[in-house]
């Protein structure tokens, strides 16, 4: 399984929408959905901020 994989998987189990993921990383939809898309590559700082968000 593939990290933008599991960044969907563990939003999803946590009951947030793409939209509300996206808001809270100050970020546009479509961008956020391209990261789990696996169209954006993800940073550490970025994939720290996420997981932040989802505990």
């Amino acid at each position: 399984m593939q990290i933008n994989e599991k960044v969907k998987k563990v939003r999803e189990l946590s009951n947030l929408t793409q939209e509300e993921m996206a808001s809270q990383l100050n970020m546009s939809t479509n961008g956020y959905a391209k990261i789990e898309q696996g169209k954006t590559r993800l940073n550490i700082p970025m994939l720290e901020r996420i997981a932040a968000i989802l505990g």
